[in-house]
């Protein structure tokens, strides 16, 4: 099965982390993420994730440096979770491709139902 790149964008607020819940609606309803999405044909990485933060939650972000890359065989799709460092440079957090956004605090983190290679992520990151 081919592998899908899918970017995930790390954005820190202190002792805090932006996550996002999925829509009721799509594939694995419910559970959080990191914001980002799939990668498509023609794009890079960096690109993918500016253009998904516009339209999945309204703000544009400055992709920094690639922090890390897992990946995950779901039943349905393999994917490898591409993660940068970002910062929001304009706009206003929004749930306009999301059900929900939070600041989870670092040491919560845990208690968020995370998608596997999400939480891989936070566990390479923060420990």
């Amino acid at each position: 099965m081919k592998i899908i790149d899918v970017t995930a964008a790390v954005i820190e607020k202190g002792e805090r982390v932006l996550i996002a819940q999925r829509r009721p609606d799509g594939r694995r309803p419910g559970r959080w993420e990191f914001p980002g999405g799939k990668v498509e044909l023609g794009e890079i990485a960096e690109e993918c994730l500016a253009r998904e933060m516009v339209e999945e939650m309204g703000v544009e972000v400055a992709v920094g440096e690639k922090l890390s890359e897992v990946e995950h065989a779901y039943p349905d799709m393999n994917i490898r979770l591409i993660a940068f460092s970002c910062e929001i440079t304009s706009g206003r957090l929004q749930d306009i491709g999301c059900a929900a956004h939070a600041w989870a605090a670092l040491e919560k983190l845990g208690d968020y139902d995370l998608l596997p290679p999400d939480r891989e992520i936070a566990s390479i990151l923060f420990g």
